[in-house]
């Protein structure tokens, strides 16, 4: 069997794949977070389908969680062994969030719509193609009698969109994971499949509660006015770290730390009144070089000096932290042989980059899992009508079976 008989394949499984992406999506999977039942359903389905493929090894470990009907919430882990001792995993979740405005969607975001070249609903693209072309890429395997040069594991987890504790921190904590593994993790993706993101920003979000004292507009100094000295130090908190921490990193789409006062609370209906309380946030997203703790400091020093100059109290306190994890070496091995993959199927050779937001690589980083960000994109996701391209699922199914046969097929 070489690459090309492998591609056929997959490419023979088309109509299925769509087939189980739109039964997939029917199912909602949408967590108790958003008024939703959890991911019970959608992963009886999944089990069947897998069982259905061929695979032998379908366990499905379940955490509990009262707040969903079933009292647990699934995850799948499918395994097929290799010639090899090394583990590479593919890690994708069954859940979706909310459809949002039903309004603004086209049709009904739950029952799929496929066209010719495209299939729409909630979900399909985050994370259902790639769950579907995971699952597929590795039966071709089966099917065609290659086994893979590593040990395989696709993992359907649950919980990702609302902090992964039922999911990948889940699993993490039961030992499923080993430093030393390999791992793609299409939680993020470009069009055409043209990156690989090896390494992440650090996110903080703080928020900023800014008293003052509250007078009457045409008496502004018998008061402190908040608002103003909110201002103040939203300027002048973003001008200090832009200057302290000016770094660029061409790796990353925006190769500098990034520090930006965004959601604004209001301070009251009415105009005539200086406000005694005003309350902020920053977004930042820095560069892994630089340590948040710094970040915060640098910052203190600017609300002490306005605190100074104007006699309000500034009070900071971090909505997240998510401190950079290790990045993942571009030409580590996991990176190389997905690069060898993609390159294979669409003549394309993928570039490595850094992205501003988390992924869910972090956690696999951390523990010293070489890990690869992939996949190919609508960059719809979350969005109304989002979307997937067919043929983007099926290439990505054929980049899966060469990643999993590596060195046990040969090139065409």
């Amino acid at each position: 069997m070489d690459a090309a008989g492998l591609k056929q394949a997959v490419l023979k499984d088309r109509e299925r794949m769509v087939e189980s992406l739109c039964s997939m999506v029917r199912i909602k999977a949408i967590g108790p977070e958003s008024h939703g039942e959890g991911e019970a359903e959608r992963g009886k389905y999944l089990a069947a389908l897998s069982k259905q493929l061929g695979f032998k090894s379908v366990e499905v470990l379940e955490s509990a969680d009262p707040r969903v009907p079933a009292g647990k919430r699934p995850n799948i882990v499918i395994r097929v062994k290799g010639t090899s001792n090394r583990n590479l995993w593919v890690v994708t979740h069954m859940d979706t969030v909310p459809e949002g405005d039903v309004g603004a969607w086209k049709h009904p975001p739950f029952e799929p719509k496929v066209t010719k070249d495209k299939i729409s609903g909630r979900g399909v693209e985050d994370n259902g193609q790639e769950l579907i072309a995971s699952l597929f890429g590795l039966s071709a395997l089966l099917e065609t009698g290659v086994t893979p040069e590593c040990n395989i594991g696709l993992v359907f987890v649950s919980d990702e969109e609302h902090g992964n504790t039922h999911g990948i921190d889940f699993l993490i904590d039961k030992g499923i994971f080993k430093r030393g593994d390999m791992a793609v993790v299409p939680d993020h993706g470009l069009p055409g499949g043209t990156g690989i993101a090896v390494v992440e920003k650090s996110i903080a979000w703080i928020e900023v509660e800014v008293v003052g004292r509250q007078t009457h507009a045409s008496t502004p100094d018998k008061g402190v006015n908040a608002f103003e000295a909110a201002a103040r130090f939203a300027v002048a908190g973003v001008e200090s770290l832009r200057k302290k921490f000016p770094e660029v990193d061409p790796l990353f789409d925006n190769p500098r730390s990034t520090f930006e006062p965004t959601k604004c609370d209001s301070n009251g209906p009415n105009v005539n009144t200086v406000p005694g309380r005003q309350t902020f946030s920053f977004d930042f997203r820095v560069l892994p070089n630089y340590k948040l703790d710094d970040i915060m400091a640098e910052l203190r020093k600017a609300a002490d000096s306005v605190e100074k100059s104007t006699g309000a109290k500034v009070n900071i306190s971090w909505l997240q932290r998510a401190d950079a994890a290790p990045g993942t070496d571009p030409k580590s091995e996991i990176v190389l042989r997905l690069v060898s993959a993609v390159e294979i199927v669409r003549g394309t050779k993928p570039h490595p980059f850094g992205i501003g937001g988390g992924t869910c690589a972090a956690p696999f980083r951390r523990l010293g899992i070489e890990s690869a960000v992939w996949s190919s994109s609508t960059e719809t996701a979350h969005d109304a009508n989002e979307y997937i391209l067919i043929d983007d699922m099926v290439s990505d199914a054929q980049v899966y079976a060469l990643l999993f046969a590596g060195k046990n097929i040969g090139k065409s």
